[in-house]
């Protein structure tokens, strides 16, 4: 298990130039040696441990032969990264915001996203009142405030326009009874459900109960994938939260979400579910 990650911009950066590198057939040393640098600052780029200054990698880009589209969207991806601060995500309450910014970068640099989340909706397709009820314990009313709208925002990667992310939600229908927030705060959360999972790059499946035992039930993880980058697995608990980038770890979480989408329904009958317990929760006792 990793205990650091590198800074998100640098992680996407280096598997962007190590793709550029196998595209052009050359080796590590053999790019060193091009570039007149030891092979082992070659290989901290690419594993995003160091970012390269914009003058090292428009000399990469000229020894790869490059054109003008590619070079310049690399040179803007270093660009970002420079001016990303240093980041070695750490564990527990004394880092929390740097967790926070670190998967904000993670999610904003993704191209798919699988959440699990056994007992809540997950953060992306929560209302205000139903993410307001579940942060408000023990929070001081301001602070509320803030995160709430801070995860309201995130929702802008999967309803914007242009290149929305593809997000898929995996939840236990345990969820779909759990009364966050009353029964009002519940039902208007079930509604906007169904709302959500109509965009074409959202799907939303439900484990039903007959489904037994699942990897979900082990406990919730988000399963970022980008167009260059191996994945990364985000981890969070109450107070503190992690990132996975170990080959043989995000295998053991890329098996697990393919394990709960083979029980999970189908996302049209999740939305007859919830349509179903809507209905229910509606109807007088």
């Amino acid at each position: 298990m990793d205990e650091t990650t590198p800074a998100p911009r640098a992680y996407v950066l280096g598997a962007e130039l190590r793709d550029a590198r196998n595209k052009a057939g050359l080796g590590l040393r053999q790019l060193a040696a091009k570039l007149d640098v030891s092979h082992s600052v070659v290989v901290r780029w690419e594993r995003g441990q160091r970012v390269p200054t914009t003058e090292s990698v428009s000399a990469l880009c000229a020894v790869l032969g490059m054109n003008g589209a590619t070079r310049e969207r690399l040179m803007k991806l270093t660009r970002d990264a420079v001016s990303e601060p240093p980041n070695t995500v750490s564990v527990g309450a004394s880092g929390e915001a740097d967790q926070m910014a670190a998967l904000l970068e993670f999610e904003r640099m993704a191209t798919a996203i699988t959440e699990v989340s056994p007992a809540v909706v997950p953060g992306m397709l929560q209302t205000a009142e139903y993410a307001r009820a579940i942060m408000s314990a023990g929070i001081p009313n301001g602070e509320t405030d803030k995160r709430v709208m801070m995860r309201l925002g995130r929702r802008d990667l999967i309803t914007r326009r242009r290149a929305p992310i593809r997000f898929t939600a995996v939840v236990l229908e345990s969820a779909l009874h759990q009364l966050i927030g009353g029964p009002e705060v519940m039902a208007d959360q079930l509604q906007f459900l169904l709302e959500m999972g109509e965009r074409d790059n959202v799907e939303i499946r439900v484990i039903p109960r007959s489904a037994g035992w699942t990897p979900a039930h082990a406990g919730p993880f988000v399963l970022l994938e980008f167009a260059k980058a191996a994945p990364v697995v985000h981890l969070e608990h109450h107070r503190s939260s992690v990132f996975l980038r170990d080959e043989a770890d995000v295998k053991a979480f890329v098996s697990a979400r393919e394990d709960v989408e083979r029980v999970a329904m189908s996302p049209e009958a999740t939305v007859g579910l919830i349509a179903r317990v809507i209905n229910q929760e509606e109807t007088p006792k």
